[in-house]
C-alpha cells in the first residue's frame, strides 16, 4: 500500500512538473466539453431558476506567452422558472463571453493555472409561461437581453503533447428584465441570475 502511494504521488509530480508541449505566442487552443450553470436565488425564493449542463467550446489565442483572449460559445441552455416550487415556465438563452485571460507557470509546463476577466452578452432564444392555471396561466413571457462582466478561474493539465483535460470556474453577472403580458396584471420585473458555471473540457493545442 506505501509503495502504491509513492507512486501515485510520483506519477503526479511527474505530470505537474515535465517539461511538455509548449504552449506559447501565437498559439491557439481550442476546448470542448460539458458545462453546468447554476444561477443564483436571488429574490428570497420567490422565483428560482433550476441549473443545467449542456455542450460549450472556447476558442482561445495567445497574444503572448502568458496572455490569451477567448470566446466562449455553446448549444443553448434551456431552464425551468419555478415560483412558490411550482414551475411556471421556460428560459432558453446562450452566453457568449469574450474573456482576456493571463496564464501562469512557463510555457512547457504541463499544468497552467489561469485567471480571467470577460463580457458578457446573454441573450434569450425563447421563454414561455408553461402554467396552465392561476393567474399566469395563458400569459405571454418576456425576457431582456443583458451584458454584464464574467469573471474566470481554471486550469489545463497535459496528458499528451498538444492534448490534455481543462477545469473551468465562472461567475457572471446578468441582470434582465423580466415582462409578463396577457394576463389581468401585467408585471415587469428585474431578475439577477449571476450564474456561477462550472466546466470540464478536453483540449487540443495549435
Amino acid at each position: 500500500m506505501l509503495n502504491l502511494k509513492k507512486s501515485l504521488i510520483l506519477a503526479i509530480v511527474m505530470v505537474l512538473t515535465a517539461n511538455t508541449y509548449a504552449v506559447q505566442k501565437g498559439d491557439w487552443i481550442i476546448r470542448g466539453g460539458l458545462t453546468n450553470i447554476a444561477p443564483q436565488d436571488n429574490t428570497g425564493g420567490v422565483v428560482t431558476v433550476d441549473s443545467k449542463t449542456n455542450l460549450t467550446a472556447t476558442i482561445a489565442y495567445l497574444v503572448t506567452d502568458n496572455i490569451g483572449v477567448e470566446v466562449l460559445l455553446g448549444l443553448p441552455f434551456k431552464h425551468d422558472i419555478n415560483s412558490g416550487g411550482v414551475k411556471v415556465g421556460e428560459g432558453t438563452h446562450l452566453p457568449p463571453t469574450l474573456t482576456a485571460q493571463y496564464y501562469f507557470n512557463e510555457t512547457k509546463a504541463g499544468f497552467r493555472p489561469y485567471v480571467g476577466v470577460g463580457y458578457n452578452y446573454t441573450f434569450f432564444l425563447e421563454d414561455k409561461i408553461t402554467i396552465t392555471s392561476g393567474g399566469l396561466a395563458g400569459g405571454h413571457l418576456k425576457m431582456g437581453n443583458s451584458t454584464g462582466f464574467a469573471y474566470q478561474l481554471g486550469f489545463d493539465l497535459e496528458i499528451s503533447e498538444g492534448y490534455g483535460i481543462n477545469l473551468d470556474i465562472r461567475r457572471f453577472n446578468i441582470e434582465n428584465k423580466a415582462h409578463i403580458t396577457n394576463i389581468a396584471s401585467p408585471m415587469e420585473f428585474n431578475v439577477a441570475l449571476d450564474p456561477t458555471t462550472i466546466g470540464l473540457s478536453l483540449y487540443k493545442e495549435f
